[in-house]
């Protein structure tokens, strides 16, 4: 017999999250793995990863990584407030991720870290900055 195929779990995440009207709603930039090669709206970026726990290929545990990010004020809400207010609503939706069924896996996530806002990202310039705040987690996830 051969062992299950782990599917990928970004896909999960991303699923659970964009589920969730609150959370979607703070992004009309969308949720992708990696940023939009345009901002122009609040985005978020998500990344997981993934270990084996055992040898029989059922059993792994893996991290994620969820930043909200803005170029600006939204509205009357500052550029700051509106990173925090993304990963903070993301930490509610994977706080109350408990054996979650998706694909052939069952996954439990916990938010270790965060909301954490960062400085500003200015690789595109003084000018142009992302404004950014992160959450980080654990997940614990069973294949069947």
């Amino acid at each position: 017999m051969t062992a299950p195929i782990l599917p990928d779990m970004a896909g999960a995440i991303a699923e659970l999250l964009m589920a969730d009207v609150t959370f979607a709603a703070l992004i009309p930039g969308g949720l992708a793995t990696a940023a939009p090669e345009k901002v122009t709206q609040p985005y978020a970026v998500h990344r997981v990863s993934v270990v084996p726990m055992s040898g029989k290929g059922v059993a792994y545990r893996g991290t994620f990584a969820l930043h909200g990010c803005t170029t600006g004020w939204v509205g009357t809400t500052a550029p700051d407030t509106v990173a925090w207010n993304i990963v903070a609503a993301g930490a509610a939706v994977l706080s109350r991720a408990a054996n979650i069924a998706w694909r052939n896996v069952r996954y439990t996530a916990e938010v270790t870290d965060g909301p954490m806002p960062m400085d500003p990202n200015k690789t595109r310039g003084d000018a142009t900055p992302v404004y950014w705040a992160l959450i980080r987690g654990d997940l614990r996830i069973r294949v069947r």
